[in-house]
């Protein structure tokens, strides 16, 4: 696992290698065959109920040992050195805790998590190998205030903004590595502290998806994802010139930069050879379908439902995309204040024309 790592170029860090080679994964994924505890796939451990539309549940994944490669990115993204002190965000099994405590040392390294059962479950598998640092069951958006400040502070849950918590806990010049929400939009943020009340920072060019940071502990996503009266009323009919395969096989790049533009973007965008239409929505407010066969040419039909007309959002977004040169992630940056109504993400410039705001 690690000499595959160190090929691909995602471990790099002398220090952090020896700390994936020294550590035992598999004993921190119980009930797992070995082989799959260093595999190169993330490995689901717990699992909750979520409610859906029209009744019933699904479960979705609410803990996991996250694949290898985004481990050793992200740790890498840290710049850890000697003596740091690091809070991490979710510490789910404990195996991402444990390489930061053989980097840093256990006295050194603070975690929380929203589950107690996790908590516990990870300080066994913790003392196991000889380590015992500081957990907590909480709610992570908190972090961890007593213990303050933090040289770095590594989320393992996705976020929708900078937790204001996590700005006035880090030291400056210390160092975020956070993901974003998201599925084909999911991206990782990289900020550096550059004032007592600031994050700046940018979107890493790795990939990473992780699940939401959460609030309730019964619930497996962020908040109740349920659609509002609003989505399910009166809809409005109409056309479109935008060809809406664009969100078929939608780039991870594209994915993001709507994302920008609708908040809780969910796209539902596989071509269904059934149905035969894309069917994007946000954050359970709004909702549009969209034909994938054209009515006449260049012309398919569109419902739209919900106080915001979402496709009109989209198809608007897509034409300003082109005119920018189709910006990859590496060109957007994120500047977040301590106040969630001052957390943006902005192209090329933070006093640059474009910017979008927070929470995503």
């Amino acid at each position: 696992m690690v000499d595959l790592l160190t090929e691909a170029g995602h471990l790099v860090d002398p220090k952090l290698r020896s700390a994936l080679l020294a550590t035992p994964r598999h004993l921190f994924v119980p009930g797992h065959p070995v082989e799959v505890a260093y595999a190169a796939q993330a490995i689901v451990t717990q699992s909750r109920p979520a409610p859906v539309v029209g009744g019933g549940a699904i479960d979705l994944p609410t803990s996991s040992a996250s694949a290898p490669a985004a481990v050793a990115v992200m740790l890498e993204r840290l710049d850890l050195a000697d003596g740091r002190r690091v809070l991490e965000v979710g510490t789910g099994t404990g195996y991402n805790t444990a390489l930061l405590c053989h980097r840093l040392g256990d006295h050194r390294v603070y975690s929380i998590d929203i589950d107690p059962a996790l908590v516990e479950g990870a300080r066994r598998a913790l003392a196991e190998v000889g380590y015992r640092p500081t957990l907590i069951a909480g709610d992570g958006h908190e972090g961890i205030p007593q213990h303050a400040p933090y040289d770095a502070i590594l989320a393992t849950c996705a976020l929708t903004h900078i937790p204001p918590a996590w700005v006035r806990q880090l030291r400056l010049g210390g160092r975020l590595v956070a993901p974003l929400v998201g599925g084909h939009d999911a991206a990782l943020m990289v900020l550096t502290k550059t004032a007592d009340d600031e994050m700046t920072g940018r979107f890493d060019p790795a990939r990473t998806a992780f699940m939401p940071v959460r609030t309730d502990l019964d619930h497996p996503l962020a908040s109740p994802r349920v659609l509002s009266p609003s989505a399910l009323a009166m809809p409005a009919y109409g056309t479109t010139h935008q060809d809406p395969r664009l969100l078929v096989d939608v780039s991870d790049d594209f994915a993001l930069y709507l994302h920008l533009h609708v908040r809780g973007l969910d796209l539902v965008n596989a071509e269904n050879p059934t149905l035969r239409k894309t069917a994007p929505r946000s954050d359970a407010d709004s909702t549009a379908e969209v034909g994938l066969t054209p009515i006449e040419p260049h012309t398919w039909p569109v419902i739209q439902k919900g106080p915001r007309r979402l496709w009109d959002t989209i198809e608007h977004a897509s034409l300003l995309w082109e005119a920018l040169s189709q910006p990859g992630r590496q060109r957007f940056g994120i500047t977040a204040l301590d106040r969630t109504d001052r957390q943006y993400v902005w192209l090329d410039d933070p006093d640059g024309t474009y910017s979008w705001p927070m929470p995503l």
